[in-house]
C-alpha cells in the first residue's frame, strides 16, 4: 500500500529540513501522522519483516561463515545486518530463557524424586550411627576414668576393624566400649588454628552440602544455572585476551570486542539449539554434548583464522594461548560462583 508523505519539509523529530523521504539528520521517515488503522498496521508489519530480514541475513552467516559478520561490520556493510550488540542481547535473552528452563526442569525432578522416594536407612547406616553414639559414650567414660588404658586400646582396635568392614560385618558396636585416642596440646592448637581458617569453613560447608543428597543435587543444578552469567561477564575479558594474544596486530580493542560479541552470540545460539535437541532426543544428549564441543572449538579456530589472517599453525598456537587464559579466568570466576552458591543452597 502506498505511503503518505508530508508536504512539509521539516522533520517532526529533530526539526532538520527534509529534502527527500528520510531526515538526513536522525533518519526518521517523513510520513503523515494521521494514518488510518490499515496504514498503521501495514507500516508496523513492514518494520517487523524488515527486522526479520536483517535477522535472517545475520543468523545464517553467523552459523555458516565464521568471522564473516565481523569483517562485514568493519568493512562498513552494516545496514543489511543486525547491530552486533542488538543481536547479542536478542540471542542471550533466548539463551538465558532456555538455559534457566532446562535447569528448573531438572530442579523440579530432583525435588519430586526426593519427596516421593524416601529411602529407609541401610544396615551400614545403622551401624555408623551406633558407632557415633558409642564414641560419644566412650568420651564420657574416658573422662571419668572408668576404662583402663589396656581395655580402651583393645576396643579401639575392634572399632578400626569394624569401620573397615561396615558393609559385611555383623558386629554390633554398641556392645563394645570404643576408645578415642587422646589429643595432645599441640595437636589441639593445630586443630583450632585450622578450624579458624576460611578454607576450613568452606570445606565444612561443602561437606555439609555433599552429605545431603538433595542439597548436593540442588547445588549442582544451581551452579549450572549461573554459567550463562559467568559467560556474560567474561565477554569483555575475552576481547582483552584477544588483544594481548594478537599484540602485534593493528586492530583496536573495539574490533576484538565486536569479534568477541559475534563469537559469544554464536555460542549462545548454538548451545540453545543443543538444549532444544536434547529435549527432543534425550537419548542422544551425550553425543550432542561431544559433537557440540568439537563444533565450538572448530568454529573459534576457523573464525580466528578468517579475522586475523594468520597461518594454520600460528592460529593454533594463539588458539591454545586464548584457551588457557580464558580457562584460567573461567576458573577464577567459577570458584567465586561456587562459593556464593554454597551459601545460597
Amino acid at each position: 500500500m502506498k505511503k503518505h508523505y508530508r508536504s512539509e519539509k521539516n522533520c517532526l523529530n529533530c526539526g532538520t529540513t527534509v529534502h527527500d523521504k528520510f531526515c538526513p539528520n536522525c533518519g526518521q521517515e517523513n510520513l503523515e501522522m494521521h494514518e488510518n488503522f490499515l496504514h498503521l498496521a501495514l507500516h508496523s508489519v513492514g518494520h517487523y519483516f524488515h527486522f526479520e530480514s536483517k535477522l535472517f541475513n545475520s543468523i545464517v552467516p553467523l552459523f555458516t561463515k565464521p568471522g564473516y559478520l565481523t569483517k562485514e561490520y568493519f568493512a562498513g556493510k552494516r545496514a543489511s545486518h543486525l547491530n552486533p550488540v542488538s543481536m547479542y542481547i536478542f540471542i542471550s535473552i533466548l539463551f538465558f530463557f532456555l538455559f534457566t528452563a532446562n535447569t528448573n526442569i531438572n530442579k523440579r525432578e530432583i525435588i519430586d524424586e526426593n519427596a516421593t522416594a524416601e529411602k529407609p536407612a541401610t544396615e551400614t547406616e545403622n551401624i555408623q550411627k551406633a558407632v557415633s553414639l558409642a564414641k560419644n559414650k566412650l568420651n564420657k567414660d574416658v573422662a571419668a576414668g572408668e576404662i583402663s588404658e589396656k581395655t580402651a586400646a583393645y576396643t579401639y582396635t575392634i572399632l578400626d576393624k569394624t569401620e573397615a568392614a561396615l558393609d559385611t560385618s555383623q558386629i554390633k558396636p554398641n556392645e563394645a566400649v570404643i576408645y578415642t585416642k587422646p589429643v595432645t596440646e599441640a595437636e589441639q592448637k593445630a586443630v583450632e588454628t585450622e578450624e579458624s581458617g576460611v578454607f576450613y569453613a568452606l570445606k565444612t560447608k561443602f561437606k555439609q552440602v555433599a552429605d545431603d543428597d538433595l542439597s548436593s543435587e540442588l547445588f549442582k543444578n544451581k551452579l549450572v544455572s549461573h554459567l550463562p552469567k559467568i559467560m556474560f561477564i567474561l565477554l569483555p575479558l575475552f576481547a582483552l585476551i584477544l588483544k594481548f594474544v594478537h599484540w602485534r596486530s593493528s586492530k583496536l580493542y573495539v574490533e576484538h570486542l565486536i569479534y568477541s560479541v559475534h563469537v559469544h552470540s554464536f555460542l549462545f545460539l548454538f548451545i540453545s539449539l543443543l538444549i532444544i535437541l536434547s529435549w527432543i532426543m534425550p537419548f542422544l544428549s551425550d553425543w550432542l554434548s561431544f559433537l557440540g564441543s568439537m563444533t565450538i572449538l572448530w568454529y573459534i579456530y576457523r573464525s580466528m583464522r578468517n579475522i586475523y589472517g594468520n597461518s594454520r599453525w600460528r592460529t593454533i598456537s594463539k588458539f591454545f594461548l586464548l584457551f588457557f587464559a580464558y580457562s584460567f579466568l573461567l576458573f577464577v570466576c567459577g570458584f567465586a560462583v561456587v562459593v556464593a552458591t554454597l551459601y545460597t543452597v
